[in-house]
């Protein structure tokens, strides 16, 4: 698939491709998407209870707020089935260093969603499921905050719901 068919793919899924160093293609809007690659439908969560029972059971799944983004908790992630679309991947913690420039350029408001359901920081920051795995419990993200402009490298439970994007394969 050429770069003409990528964008044309992903203008109909919401999305624009962003070029980057190295020539790295990078989806610059966050993912939504409710199946994975296989075609198996990534669990919805509709309420506190369901998000919370899909965590503690290390269930795959995601949810939508009420501005309509898309969380996903990291078992999402690292399902072997693939979140991202064909060709694409989550970005792992050493090819976010190379991303957060392009994050701080293209910010989308968000926050996350902790492991009991609830929301936080939806107006003040943004956050983001890396592919690496930090512990058992928990694996590295990126923090986007808005009030002090910058990307903050940490690792939170696996069952939080993040926002995800994603690069092209090389």
């Amino acid at each position: 698939m050429n770069l003409k068919d990528l964008e044309q793919t992903y203008k109909e899924m919401g999305a624009k491709i962003e070029k980057l160093k190295a020539s790295k293609l990078e989806l610059s809007d966050n993912l939504k998407v409710i199946q994975y690659n296989n075609g198996d439908s990534i669990p919805l969560a509709i309420n506190n209870e369901q998000w919370k029972e899909f965590g503690e059971n290390k269930i795959g799944a995601y949810c939508i707020t009420k501005r309509g983004d898309y969380f996903y908790n990291w078992y999402a992630v690292d399902d072997s089935r693939g979140v991202a679309p064909e060709g694409w991947h989550i970005p792992g913690d050493e090819e976010w260093k190379d991303l957060e420039e392009q994050l701080l350029n293209n910010p989308s408001y968000g926050g996350y969603r902790s492991s009991n359901g609830n929301y936080f920081n939806v107006s003040s920051s943004s956050y983001f499921w890396s592919s690496t795995v930090y512990s058992v419990a928990t694996a590295w993200s990126r923090l986007l905050n808005y009030t002090y402009s910058d990307v903050v490298r940490s690792n939170y439970t696996k069952s939080y719901g993040f926002s995800l994007r994603c690069v092209k394969n090389n």
